[in-house]
């Protein structure tokens, strides 16, 4: 398969590590103004822009840019990353063009054991009440933890080489199952449905608050993924290739599988399981720049970023003035892209 020869070759891809960089940077730079500006009732320009990030923003127009707006727009660049950096941690451990956060169970996992607080049906057992006490970051974690730790039991992932299939089956099974439980809740308490809203994905009600919640645990993440690249290099060639270079394999997926379940859990507590940025992105990248991850993490944060930046405006001009929540829209766009890239057969799955 081309996805595997250029991860373990690390290849340059079609456009090159700078042609790619310059790329998502423009995709940025013109996407954050045009979110900051576009889809809203009140007249703004860039006139009432520069008054809010550099003036006194005196104006009404001024005060929703940078009470509203900013932080709206810097959540959800963060959140792209976040999700597009873990689904390349995923698909370079476990050596699966499949791998995201989602299939493997973890946005699952998190919004399962979030509804399950919402819900109230916890308030009866001992030691499980304090539950709904705890931080909304720690609760999607502990949900995310649970449900990836299962999928790589399941897979295989800790005792043994991790089998691409098997693992893809458990994550698919495990997904399935926390899905039918989270719709289960749903139905029953009528508590749980005030997170309807969040299970759609979305940044709409997000603000500085929101902000200060995500970006600690963001940026450790995109840190730590940042050192295990070049150990997940060297896993491309193989179990017992790492092992001989000095690189325990098992260990590795210890450390990436905790980098993926912070990064996912993060952004999932802020914006709900935003769907295909972790599976579509990476794929992306890797056509663009190729498998090296000392290129391809930093590539996929700033495309991630780029995506969701876009797909926040997308989603307030679809129906405007009411909003769409950006999890279908990222669906919209991640679907038919990854059909795309599948059967192009760069950087997918042939």
């Amino acid at each position: 398969m081309k996805l595997a020869s250029a991860i373990k070759a690390g290849q340059p891809g079609q456009f090159g590590w700078f042609g790619s960089t310059g790329l998502a940077v423009l995709l940025l730079v013109v996407g954050i103004p045009a979110a900051l500006l576009g889809g809203s009732s009140f007249q703004l320009g860039l006139a009432e822009l520069n008054e809010a990030l550099f003036g006194d923003a005196r104006s009404l127009a001024a005060q929703l840019i940078l009470t509203v707006r900013l932080p709206r727009v810097l959540v959800a660049a963060l959140v792209g990353a976040a999700l597009a950096v873990a689904g390349a941690l995923m698909q370079g451990m476990t050596r699966n063009p499949l791998a995201s956060p989602g299939l493997f169970g973890i946005n699952a996992g998190a919004a399962c054991l979030l509804v399950l607080v919402q819900s109230g049906l916890l308030t009866g057992l001992t030691g499980l009440a304090g539950l709904s006490e705890l931080p909304l970051l720690l609760v999607t974690g502990s949900g995310a933890a649970l449900a990836g730790a299962l999928v790589l039991l399941l897979g295989g992932g800790w005792c043994r080489p991790i089998h691409p299939v098997r693992l893809v089956l458990a994550g698919v099974a495990v997904s399935a199952l926390l899905t039918a439980l989270t719709r289960t809740l749903l139905i029953v308490d009528e508590q749980a449905q005030q997170v309807l809203d969040w299970l759609a994905g979305s940044v709409a009600e997000t603000g500085w608050q929101q902000w200060h919640q995500l970006w600690p645990g963001v940026l450790l993440g995109l840190l730590a993924a940042l050192l295990l690249a070049q150990p997940l290099n060297l896993l491309a060639l193989g179990d017992e290739a790492s092992a001989g270079l000095g690189q325990s394999p098992q260990r590795l997926r210890l450390q990436v599988a905790l980098v993926v379940i912070l990064l996912a859990a993060s952004a999932v507590a802020v914006a709900g399981p935003v769907a295909f940025v972790g599976l579509l992105v990476p794929h992306l990248c890797r056509g663009l720049a190729g498998g090296d991850h000392r290129r391809l993490l930093p590539l996929a944060a700033l495309f991630g970023a780029a995506l969701m930046v876009w797909a926040d405006l997308i989603s307030r001009l679809l129906v405007f003035p009411s909003e769409t929540p950006v999890g279908i829209v990222t669906a919209l766009i991640g679907a038919p892209g990854f059909l795309w890239l599948t059967c192009r057969g760069r950087g997918g799955l042939v």
